[in-house]
Protein backbone atom coordinates (compact mmCIF):
# COMPACT_ATOMS: atom_id res chain seq x y z
CA UNK A 1 0.00 0.00 0.00
CA UNK A 2 2.66 2.41 0.69
CA UNK A 3 4.91 1.39 -2.34
CA UNK A 4 1.69 2.53 -4.12
CA UNK A 5 1.30 5.78 -2.81
CA UNK A 6 4.79 6.97 -3.08
CA UNK A 7 4.46 6.11 -6.71
CA UNK A 8 1.36 7.67 -7.27
CA UNK A 9 2.90 10.95 -5.36
CA UNK A 10 6.13 10.59 -7.68
CA UNK A 11 3.87 10.85 -10.61
CA UNK A 12 1.67 14.20 -9.73
CA UNK A 13 4.64 16.37 -8.17
CA UNK A 14 5.37 16.42 -12.08
CA UNK A 15 2.22 16.58 -13.92
CA UNK A 16 1.59 18.88 -16.75
CA UNK A 17 -1.85 21.27 -17.33
CA UNK A 18 -4.20 19.80 -19.27
CA UNK A 19 -7.21 22.40 -19.60
CA UNK A 20 -5.77 24.41 -22.57
CA UNK A 21 -7.33 24.13 -26.34
CA UNK A 22 -4.27 22.34 -27.39
CA UNK A 23 -5.91 18.80 -25.98
CA UNK A 24 -8.55 19.08 -28.01
CA UNK A 25 -7.18 16.54 -30.60
CA UNK A 26 -5.86 13.79 -27.82
CA UNK A 27 -9.18 11.95 -28.00
CA UNK A 28 -11.01 10.81 -30.99
CA UNK A 29 -13.93 12.81 -31.54
CA UNK A 30 -17.34 11.04 -32.59
CA UNK A 31 -19.53 12.06 -35.32
CA UNK A 32 -22.90 10.52 -36.58
CA UNK A 33 -23.51 10.62 -40.40
CA UNK A 34 -26.54 9.73 -42.18
CA UNK A 35 -26.25 8.71 -45.87
CA UNK A 36 -28.83 11.15 -46.57
CA UNK A 37 -30.28 14.04 -44.54
CA UNK A 38 -33.40 14.67 -47.12
CA UNK A 39 -34.95 11.51 -47.73
CA UNK A 40 -38.83 10.05 -49.08
CA UNK A 41 -41.29 7.83 -47.59
CA UNK A 42 -40.53 4.42 -47.57
CA UNK A 43 -36.65 5.05 -47.98
CA UNK A 44 -34.24 3.45 -46.00
CA UNK A 45 -30.50 5.54 -45.77
CA UNK A 46 -27.63 4.04 -43.66
CA UNK A 47 -26.36 5.71 -40.76
CA UNK A 48 -22.35 5.05 -39.92
CA UNK A 49 -19.71 7.42 -38.04
CA UNK A 50 -16.89 9.32 -38.24
CA UNK A 51 -14.62 8.72 -35.48
CA UNK A 52 -11.35 9.83 -35.22
CA UNK A 53 -9.50 13.12 -36.58
CA UNK A 54 -10.39 13.24 -40.02
CA UNK A 55 -13.25 14.09 -42.39
CA UNK A 56 -15.33 12.60 -42.97
CA UNK A 57 -14.55 8.84 -42.08
CA UNK A 58 -11.87 7.44 -40.07
CA UNK A 59 -11.18 4.90 -37.31
CA UNK A 60 -13.48 1.69 -36.83
CA UNK A 61 -15.73 1.95 -33.11
CA UNK A 62 -15.17 -0.89 -30.56
CA UNK A 63 -18.58 -2.30 -29.96
CA UNK A 64 -17.85 -1.83 -26.63
CA UNK A 65 -17.30 2.15 -27.39
CA UNK A 66 -20.07 2.54 -28.48
CA UNK A 67 -22.87 2.78 -25.16
CA UNK A 68 -25.63 3.16 -27.73
CA UNK A 69 -28.11 4.41 -31.02
CA UNK A 70 -30.64 5.98 -31.42
CA UNK A 71 -33.21 6.96 -34.00
CA UNK A 72 -35.89 9.40 -32.31
CA UNK A 73 -38.96 9.51 -34.85
CA UNK A 74 -41.09 12.57 -35.66
CA UNK A 75 -44.05 11.15 -33.28
CA UNK A 76 -41.74 11.25 -30.55
CA UNK A 77 -41.00 7.49 -30.24
CA UNK A 78 -37.31 6.42 -29.72
CA UNK A 79 -36.32 3.26 -32.11
CA UNK A 80 -32.86 1.64 -30.31
CA UNK A 81 -30.23 0.40 -32.83
CA UNK A 82 -29.11 -3.28 -32.21
CA UNK A 83 -25.29 -3.23 -32.33
CA UNK A 84 -23.12 -5.61 -33.70
CA UNK A 85 -20.16 -7.08 -31.69
CA UNK A 86 -17.68 -5.82 -34.41
CA UNK A 87 -14.92 -3.19 -34.94
CA UNK A 88 -16.15 -0.73 -38.06
CA UNK A 89 -17.94 2.35 -39.22
CA UNK A 90 -21.16 1.13 -37.69
CA UNK A 91 -23.44 1.11 -40.02
CA UNK A 92 -27.02 0.42 -39.87
CA UNK A 93 -30.06 0.87 -42.29
CA UNK A 94 -32.60 3.00 -40.94
CA UNK A 95 -36.05 3.23 -42.49
CA UNK A 96 -37.91 6.29 -43.07
CA UNK A 97 -41.69 5.56 -43.08
CA UNK A 98 -43.66 8.43 -41.40
CA UNK A 99 -42.92 11.94 -42.94
CA UNK A 100 -40.83 14.62 -40.79
CA UNK A 101 -38.03 15.32 -38.93
CA UNK A 102 -35.83 12.18 -37.21
CA UNK A 103 -32.98 12.96 -35.22
CA UNK A 104 -30.14 10.35 -34.84
CA UNK A 105 -28.39 10.33 -31.70
CA UNK A 106 -24.91 8.03 -30.23
CA UNK A 107 -23.47 8.17 -26.93
CA UNK A 108 -20.01 6.98 -26.49
CA UNK A 109 -19.66 4.35 -22.97
CA UNK A 110 -17.21 6.64 -21.33
CA UNK A 111 -13.51 6.19 -21.47
CA UNK A 112 -9.93 7.19 -20.16
CA UNK A 113 -6.96 8.40 -22.39
CA UNK A 114 -3.34 9.14 -20.85
CA UNK A 115 -0.20 9.80 -22.44
CA UNK A 116 2.60 9.49 -19.57
CA UNK A 117 6.50 8.72 -19.31
CA UNK A 118 7.77 5.47 -18.03
CA UNK A 119 10.50 4.85 -15.31
CA UNK A 120 12.69 4.64 -18.32
CA UNK A 121 12.17 7.56 -19.97
CA UNK A 122 10.05 6.35 -22.71
CA UNK A 123 6.57 7.94 -24.03
CA UNK A 124 3.57 6.26 -23.51
CA UNK A 125 -0.35 5.75 -23.92
CA UNK A 126 -3.11 4.45 -22.21
CA UNK A 127 -6.85 4.07 -22.51
CA UNK A 128 -6.90 3.47 -18.91
CA UNK A 129 -7.28 4.54 -15.06
CA UNK A 130 -3.94 6.16 -13.62
CA UNK A 131 -4.38 3.38 -11.00
CA UNK A 132 -3.53 0.70 -13.68
CA UNK A 133 -0.83 1.82 -14.64
CA UNK A 134 0.78 4.33 -11.87
CA UNK A 135 3.65 1.87 -10.87
CA UNK A 136 5.19 2.26 -14.01
CA UNK A 137 4.82 5.83 -14.45
CA UNK A 138 7.29 8.81 -13.60
CA UNK A 139 5.57 11.39 -15.10
CA UNK A 140 1.97 12.19 -16.87
CA UNK A 141 1.10 14.61 -19.09
CA UNK A 142 -2.50 13.59 -19.45
CA UNK A 143 -4.97 11.93 -17.92
CA UNK A 144 -8.19 12.43 -19.11
CA UNK A 145 -11.93 10.60 -18.25
CA UNK A 146 -14.37 10.92 -21.52
CA UNK A 147 -17.52 11.29 -22.44
CA UNK A 148 -19.56 11.91 -25.89
CA UNK A 149 -22.90 12.83 -27.54
CA UNK A 150 -23.46 12.92 -31.16
CA UNK A 151 -26.60 13.80 -33.14
CA UNK A 152 -27.38 14.52 -37.04
CA UNK A 153 -30.78 15.70 -38.38
CA UNK A 154 -32.57 13.19 -41.81
CA UNK A 155 -35.83 14.99 -43.11
CA UNK A 156 -38.32 12.63 -44.44
CA UNK A 157 -40.84 14.29 -47.14
CA UNK A 158 -41.52 17.77 -44.87
CA UNK A 159 -39.88 18.58 -41.70
CA UNK A 160 -41.79 18.29 -38.75
CA UNK A 161 -44.05 21.34 -37.83
CA UNK A 162 -42.11 21.76 -34.56
CA UNK A 163 -38.11 21.62 -35.27
CA UNK A 164 -36.77 18.57 -32.41
CA UNK A 165 -34.38 21.30 -31.38
CA UNK A 166 -33.70 19.90 -27.99
CA UNK A 167 -33.99 15.69 -27.56
CA UNK A 168 -32.34 15.65 -23.96
CA UNK A 169 -28.78 14.39 -23.91
CA UNK A 170 -26.53 15.46 -21.36
CA UNK A 171 -25.01 17.24 -23.19
CA UNK A 172 -26.41 18.86 -26.78
CA UNK A 173 -25.78 21.42 -29.31
CA UNK A 174 -29.41 22.71 -29.72
CA UNK A 175 -29.86 24.68 -33.22
CA UNK A 176 -31.67 28.20 -32.07
CA UNK A 177 -33.92 27.39 -35.58
CA UNK A 178 -35.27 24.82 -37.95
CA UNK A 179 -32.40 23.94 -39.67
CA UNK A 180 -33.83 22.23 -43.00
CA UNK A 181 -33.73 25.31 -45.00
CA UNK A 182 -30.18 26.19 -44.25
CA UNK A 183 -28.44 27.23 -47.31
CA UNK A 184 -24.93 28.80 -48.30
CA UNK A 185 -24.45 31.95 -46.55
CA UNK A 186 -26.91 31.46 -43.66
CA UNK A 187 -25.50 31.54 -40.46
CA UNK A 188 -26.73 29.31 -37.30
CA UNK A 189 -26.75 30.38 -33.57
CA UNK A 190 -26.85 27.00 -30.90
CA UNK A 191 -26.63 27.09 -27.30
CA UNK A 192 -25.20 24.34 -25.48
CA UNK A 193 -27.77 22.59 -23.62
CA UNK A 194 -26.36 20.53 -20.17
CA UNK A 195 -28.17 17.87 -18.15
CA UNK A 196 -31.43 19.30 -20.00
CA UNK A 197 -30.48 23.31 -19.48
CA UNK A 198 -29.24 25.74 -21.53
CA UNK A 199 -25.57 26.07 -20.10
CA UNK A 200 -24.10 29.69 -19.49
CA UNK A 201 -20.44 28.55 -18.95
CA UNK A 202 -17.30 28.26 -20.87
CA UNK A 203 -15.57 25.88 -22.87
CA UNK A 204 -14.04 25.11 -26.57
CA UNK A 205 -16.04 25.02 -30.08
CA UNK A 206 -14.82 24.34 -33.53
CA UNK A 207 -16.19 23.31 -37.25
CA UNK A 208 -15.72 22.43 -40.59
CA UNK A 209 -16.80 20.79 -43.77
CA UNK A 210 -16.19 18.24 -45.99
CA UNK A 211 -13.72 19.06 -48.83
CA UNK A 212 -11.69 21.84 -46.35
CA UNK A 213 -8.69 19.52 -45.88
CA UNK A 214 -7.77 16.07 -45.74
CA UNK A 215 -5.16 16.58 -42.62
CA UNK A 216 -6.07 15.78 -39.68
CA UNK A 217 -8.08 18.46 -37.14
CA UNK A 218 -7.66 21.14 -40.05
CA UNK A 219 -10.30 22.85 -39.63
CA UNK A 220 -12.10 25.65 -41.37
CA UNK A 221 -13.30 26.95 -38.37
CA UNK A 222 -10.25 26.44 -35.70
CA UNK A 223 -10.89 25.62 -32.27
CA UNK A 224 -12.12 28.97 -30.40
CA UNK A 225 -12.89 29.87 -27.01
CA UNK A 226 -17.00 29.85 -25.61
CA UNK A 227 -17.95 32.07 -22.40
CA UNK A 228 -21.43 31.89 -22.39
CA UNK A 229 -22.56 28.75 -24.16
CA UNK A 230 -24.01 30.11 -27.44
CA UNK A 231 -22.22 30.84 -30.76
CA UNK A 232 -22.95 31.66 -33.99
CA UNK A 233 -21.99 29.71 -37.04
CA UNK A 234 -21.80 31.17 -40.96
CA UNK A 235 -21.97 28.51 -43.44
CA UNK A 236 -19.39 30.01 -46.22
CA UNK A 237 -19.78 26.48 -48.62
CA UNK A 238 -22.69 24.15 -49.21
CA UNK A 239 -22.03 20.21 -48.16
CA UNK A 240 -21.83 18.11 -45.07
CA UNK A 241 -20.59 20.21 -41.57
CA UNK A 242 -19.16 19.02 -38.59
CA UNK A 243 -19.96 21.18 -35.45
CA UNK A 244 -18.01 20.04 -32.15
CA UNK A 245 -18.36 21.50 -28.89
CA UNK A 246 -16.27 20.55 -25.74
CA UNK A 247 -15.63 21.10 -21.94
CA UNK A 248 -13.40 19.97 -19.39
CA UNK A 249 -12.57 20.13 -15.48
CA UNK A 250 -10.66 19.15 -13.03
CA UNK A 251 -11.41 15.66 -11.73
CA UNK A 252 -13.11 15.48 -8.20
CA UNK A 253 -10.54 14.89 -5.78
CA UNK A 254 -12.00 11.67 -4.54
CA UNK A 255 -11.63 10.25 -8.31
CA UNK A 256 -7.60 11.48 -8.96
CA UNK A 257 -6.57 8.42 -8.64
CA UNK A 258 -8.29 7.09 -11.60
CA UNK A 259 -8.07 10.49 -13.95
CA UNK A 260 -7.34 14.34 -13.57
CA UNK A 261 -9.52 15.87 -16.03
CA UNK A 262 -13.17 14.96 -16.98
CA UNK A 263 -13.80 15.92 -20.65
CA UNK A 264 -17.22 16.02 -22.24
CA UNK A 265 -18.16 16.32 -25.98
CA UNK A 266 -20.81 17.02 -28.05
CA UNK A 267 -21.23 16.92 -31.96
CA UNK A 268 -23.86 17.97 -34.80
CA UNK A 269 -23.54 16.83 -38.36
CA UNK A 270 -25.73 19.17 -40.87
CA UNK A 271 -26.56 18.92 -44.18
CA UNK A 272 -26.28 22.77 -46.10
CA UNK A 273 -27.96 21.96 -49.50
CA UNK A 274 -26.77 24.01 -52.20
CA UNK A 275 -29.22 24.49 -56.06
CA UNK A 276 -28.33 21.83 -58.43
CA UNK A 277 -25.53 22.82 -60.44
CA UNK A 278 -26.08 20.99 -63.85
CA UNK A 279 -29.12 20.44 -65.29
CA UNK A 280 -30.80 17.35 -65.12
CA UNK A 281 -31.04 15.05 -68.24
Amino acid sequence: MKKRSYAFLSITIVLLAVLGASASAMAHSLYIQSGRFFVYKGKSSPLFFCYGHHIPVDDGIRRKKLSFIHVLNPDGKSDDIRLRDETSLHSYLVDYEKPGTYVLTAETTPGYFAKYTDKKGRDRHAIKPISAFADRASRIETSIYSKQYAKTYVFCDEPSDNFPAHVGMPLELVPQQDISTLKEGDSLELQVYRNGRPFEGGGYWDATYNGFSTEAEDLAVPTSRLENGKFKLKFTHAGRWYIRYYQKTPAPEEKRGEFLTEKSTATLVLIIRNERINPED
